[in-house]
């Protein structure tokens, strides 16, 4: 699943989209949010940018921003940069710790984490000058969108995928599964065809709130409707029995859990478990612990539930700290680092998939034919739910989600406490 709430998006996804095939993205829609310039202070023009501007960002994309900073300065020698890697697990403390000392950065990466600094008052709205809205995918907007504010520019996006060992797959004579019921039938032919399981399916913290929430989704639930949380519903309740048919029908193993960067890819290529399904930041990962083999990589959109198969589009955005020192010179970054040259370098440099739409029409991700397989999951894709207390509502998820796999509560039961637990948290609306 798409990891940035919890570590750095450390894929290589150029590696394999240079290759054949062609991608044109279309229809992808146009964001009709508000730009939120009423708090947003003066619009920022085109002078050059001058004095320091610090970054906090995680270590991969700290070292994309970090180049894209030497560009910067390049045509702007009146600034200076410094980028500071910084978890996307540590952010929320070391922003109290400096929100309190007064030193706090200009620039931050505040990812899966946006709703809480929006709460507290932590990050500006995206004023006038920055950029056009209705140049990024509008799941990308929309996720750093609350009451028609934008709190950060979209940088990013990571979209889930459904990994799987293409060789193992053409040992047992199966195919890329399209439906809930064909994936576990397909984890099942994977462990006859070698596979010691036939899917990784993650049963702890980040990973496993974002295995659960594209469930939701595809049995056309939601989480939050009308104000109000809506776990305690059939539909949410079949997306934790299909999450725990895994385990039910011997396809997943509740006790192997994934404690470090690159153990999922390991896993798959050692053929510890035939497939599993997490974001594309995966995929040059995966194909580096397989050697390049392409022959025994298999990518394919995930598959559908009830109603479809949507979903949960990822990423990151760049937001500017409510009481930064230099908030003029941080936005005219922000302003560069997500333009479509920006992010088409930030793809070239780390693999991250670019949020602007226009950067998908040329160069390397527009001629790959795995681009196509990103591209059509993004068209089928939501963002998390706006809610401020998201960071709380997703740990609850992922507790339930644990206790669901080893088998010690049922899905009901799971989704009734969830309701309950999410109640008492609150959406953090006044």
């Amino acid at each position: 699943m798409y990891r940035s709430g919890s570590s750095s998006c450390r894929g290589r996804v150029a590696v394999a989209l240079v290759a054949a095939g062609a991608l044109v993205l279309s229809g992808c829609g146009r964001s009709s949010e508000s730009t939120g310039t009423a708090d947003a202070g003066p619009a920022v023009d085109n002078s050059p940018a001058t004095g320091d501007v610090t970054i906090w960002a995680a270590q991969n994309e700290g070292k994309t921003l970090s180049a894209l900073a030497k560009s910067f300065t390049a045509e702007n020698p009146g600034v200076r940069i410094t980028v500071t890697p910084v978890s996307f697990d540590e952010l929320p403390r070391k922003v109290d710790t400096a929100v309190a000392s007064g030193q706090v950065p200009d620039i931050i990466q505040p990812s899966t984490g946006l709703q809480s600094f929006v709460a507290t008052g932590g990050i500006a709205p995206v004023p006038d000058g920055v950029t056009d809205p209705k140049d990024f995918f509008e799941p990308a907007v929309s996720a750093v969108t609350f009451h028609g504010i934008r709190y950060a520019v979209p940088w990013y996006v990571t979209v889930q995928s459904f990994y799987y060992r293409a060789d193992l797959a053409k040992k047992a004579g199966v195919e890329a599964p399209k439906t809930w019921d064909d994936t576990i039938k397909f984890g099942k032919a994977l462990k006859n065809a070698g596979a010691r399981h036939g899917a990784l399916i993650y049963t702890k913290g980040t990973a496993a709130w974002q295995t659960v929430l594209p469930l939701i989704y595809e049995a056309g639930g939601t989480v939050l409707k009308d104000g109000k949380f809506t776990f305690d519903t059939p539909e949410v309740i079949t997306a934790l029995d299909h999450y725990q048919s895994f385990f039910r029908e011997g396809v997943a193993d509740p006790t192997v859990t994934i404690s470090t960067a690159g153990e999922t890819e390991a896993g798959f290529a050692d053929g510890t478990f035939g497939s599993y399904l997490t974001g594309s930041f995966s995929y040059g990962l995966a194909l580096s612990a397989l050697h390049g083999d392409t022959a025994k990589l298999g990518l394919a959109t995930l598959p559908a539930g009830p109603k479809s198969g949507a979903g949960y589009l990822g990423g990151s955005g760049l937001a500017v700290m409510a009481s930064a020192h230099n908030k003029d010179a941080a936005w005219k970054f922000v302003r560069y680092a997500t333009s479509a040259q920006g992010e088409q370098k930030a793809y070239e440099i780390s693999g991250v998939l670019p949020a602007a739409r226009t950067a998908w029409k040329s160069g390397p991700l527009a001629e790959s034919a795995v681009g196509k397989t990103f591209a059509s999951q993004i068209e089928n894709s939501l963002p998390q739910p706006q809610v401020l207390t998201w960071t709380e509502v997703r740990d609850a998820i992922a507790r339930y989600a644990e206790q669901l796999a080893r088998g010690v509560i049922s899905p009901k039961d799971a989704a009734t406490r969830l309701q309950a637990e999410a109640e008492k948290i609150g959406t953090g609306e006044r």
